[in-house]
């Protein structure tokens, strides 16, 4: 009860009269104003963004075992499997209980080598949406800012020959995944 400011002072003594087994009485006026407010019919106004973030953001309590989730692995895995980290070690411990966890890991493995493919294939398309030829802009200068501009040009048959190259290598890749999960669920 060392604190000195009014606030502290109306608190300590709420607290001391709590106590005591007094009535708490209220010694100060609050005003506040309160903006136009519409008529939406029960409803609370919700902006687009809402349901959005939600999703994105971590809550405090996994969904799973309702732990608090501050750790950093918290948030690493609430991003990815949508749990605390406690719970996918968990989760995996059943797995290798079972015998489950190999085929399991392997299928990870597997769809994100698929990811990582689909990737590929989508910075090829953009690349090749450019035609081998890209400028830069540099900013050079200390007292005269100028403006440097950086062209590089790639050779049509060589441009062709990067891009069916590449394309080869991710179909190879593709048909290796593939396969891989045919042995894996015995297909």
């Amino acid at each position: 009860m060392a604190n000195k400011s009014k606030e502290a002072e109306r608190q300590n003594k709420a607290l001391q009269n709590i106590l005591e087994g007094k009535p708490v009485e209220k010694d100060y006026v609050q005003v506040g104003y309160e903006g136009k407010q519409e008529d939406l019919g029960g409803k609370t106004r919700k902006s687009e963004l809402t349901d959005i973030m939600s999703e994105v953001r971590m809550p405090w309590f996994c969904p799973k075992c309702q732990k608090t989730m501050k750790k950093k692995l918290d948030d690493k895995f609430w991003r990815m499997m949508g749990h605390c980290f406690d719970c996918q070690v968990e989760f995996e411990n059943e797995l290798r209980v079972k015998g489950e966890f190999d085929n399991w890991a392997e299928n990870k493995m597997l769809e994100n080598q698929v990811s990582q493919l689909k990737d590929l294939e989508q910075s090829i398309d953009d690349f090749e949406k450019t035609g081998g030829k890209k400028e830069w802009f540099n900013n050079v200068g200390v007292n005269t800012p100028m403006l440097e501009s950086d062209k590089w040009e790639m050779g049509e048959k060589e441009f062709e020959k990067t891009i069916s190259e590449a394309r080869d290598f991710i179909r190879e890749k593709r048909e290796i995944v593939e396969k891989a999960k045919q042995q894996l669920t015995g297909a």
